[in-house]
């Protein structure tokens, strides 16, 4: 059950025209007809009003506005690009919404140091088609890259179809520039690779979803653009097998870029909806196994590709199709990246639990959660991030969902959740708690955990005003 007051905050005159004087005119925007997008996301069909939009353009701008309305106590939700499917950036207590567009400028890009420098309003796919111009990789955009922003990508340490072998965001943020609550401006490390200086603010920032403190510029670690790459497609006519090869490549010590898992349940969704032929779609298939393959070699990608096409021969007797061009790649993703818009058409929508268990939990958890669907009558579509054991559970419901259906669908979260924490996973494996997942932190944390996090957050932003309603409080 989501609850929030959402009641009227009523700016005081002098707050908006201050607003104004920081910002311009042209950036605090009251028309509601533009306010309403910014009240939403991707999280469902939650929408919520707020008062005031702005949209500043510099980080000492921002610095303004956060001790205005520090003085006065009035609630700030920090916006990127909107991708976001917890409710990370929706104004649940009104008062101003503070959009990061117009800082969207790449400061620079070091091929000495291998690092870039970018403000947080740059969106993902821009900030990696500039790094790989100049021969570099960020190796971890989000399958949102297109309209993501690289300060939210921050905010939620995002994760990726790659991050099985480079790991999730925060694994290449060595700086931060952030506005704190109260109005000050901080770097929060230094643009080394090595530091062991002081306590780590730039970790303890990243994935902090914006509630600490506002995000205005980012300082990337980046890795040499891999030069040859193929894709590996596996069907399975048993589920028990397709984890069980996963579990084989895990041990064999092969790093592949990606390994997707694509259960029958959410093969059938994503095949209707495309209404097309599809490699490896057919009725004695119930289940899909994607690798991608990286290497800075030919040699290297060659010596990967047999053994990991071995790996897969032992655990299917089906052939195993290879890509190795970009139109032959995209044949074989096809199915899995048209999951998503599969799951929302025809008046549908759906609730992704990204939950994240051990690999060694992976096949007990997905036959789980489709006992506890089952029993509930909810449909369900499972997929994801094998190797990392972070796979999507999409509970797919009526887009105008009566309050028997509600119940149920809440309902099979929470049992879904207690197996996963049972058996040693956690709530969010990439997109993090916002104010969806809020109300499941007291099932993975004890009450001395979840204090010390309130306890932060206090120290930061001690009038409650930053992102209020996420995470912990």
């Amino acid at each position: 059950m989501i609850t929030t007051t959402n009641n009227a905050v009523n700016l005081p005159e002098i707050v908006v025209a201050t607003l104004r004087t920081i910002c311009g005119d042209r950036y605090v925007i009251t028309d509601t007809d533009i306010l309403y997008g910014y009240g939403k996301d991707e999280t469902l069909d939650l929408h919520f009003p707020f008062d005031i939009l702005v949209k500043p353009g510099t980080a000492e701008e921002i610095a303004g506005i956060l001790q205005l309305c520090n003085e006065h106590r009035i609630p700030v939700t920090p916006r990127g690009g909107g991708s976001g499917v917890t409710g990370g950036a929706l104004p649940v207590e009104r008062g101003i919404v503070l959009s990061l567009e117009r800082l969207n400028k790449i400061v620079g890009i070091n091929t000495v140091d291998h690092c870039v420098t970018v403000e947080s309003g740059v969106v993902t796919a821009d900030l990696c088609a500039a790094v790989q111009e100049a021969g570099l990789c960020f190796p971890v955009p989000p399958s949102s890259a297109a309209y993501s922003f690289v300060g939210g990508n921050v905010a939620e340490n995002a994760g990726s179809i790659s991050s099985c072998k480079y790991g999730t965001t925060r694994q290449y943020v060595l700086n931060l520039q952030v506005v704190l609550p109260t109005g000050e401006i901080i770097w929060t490390g230094a643009n080394v690779m090595k530091n062991s200086t002081g306590f780590n603010l730039t970790q303890l920032f990243t994935g902090s979803e914006g509630v600490l403190g506002i995000i205005t510029q980012v300082v990337y670690r980046l890795i040499p653009a891999p030069k040859h790459q193929l894709s590996l497609l596996a069907g399975f006519e048993k589920l028990e097998d397709a984890c069980a090869a996963i579990v084989a490549i895990k041990q064999s010590g092969i790093l592949p870029a990606a390994v997707e898992l694509i259960c029958r349940n959410a093969m059938e969704v994503a095949a209707a909806f495309l209404a097309e032929p599809l490699p490896l779609v057919t009725d004695q298939i119930n289940a899909h196994v994607l690798l991608n393959l990286e290497e800075r070699s030919e040699n290297r990608l060659m010596e990967a590709m047999e053994e990991a096409g071995a790996i897969l021969e032992k655990y299917t007797g089906e052939n195993i199709l290879t890509a190795t061009t970009t139109k032959e790649k995209e044949q074989l993703w096809k199915l899995r990246f048209n999951i998503g818009a599969a799951l929302t058409s025809g008046a549908k929508k759906y609730r992704d639990i990204d939950i994240a268990v051990p690999l060694s939990v992976l096949y007990p958890y997905i036959r789980q959660v489709e006992a506890i669907c089952a029993a509930h009558g909810v449909t369900v579509a499972c997929f994801g991030h094998a190797l990392d054991g972070n796979l999507h559970t999409m509970l797919q419901f009526n887009a105008q969902a009566d309050a028997a259906e509600e119940k149920r669908v809440a309902q099979v979260v929470a049992e879904i959740y207690d197996f996963a924490l049972a058996n040693g996973g956690v709530i969010s494996g990439e997109h993090g708690i916002g104010l969806l997942q809020r109300p499941f932190m007291s099932k993975q944390f004890p009450a001395a955990q979840l204090a010390l996090m309130k306890d932060i957050k206090t120290l930061f932003d001690p009038n409650g005003i930053l992102n209020p309603g996420k995470v912990v409080l």
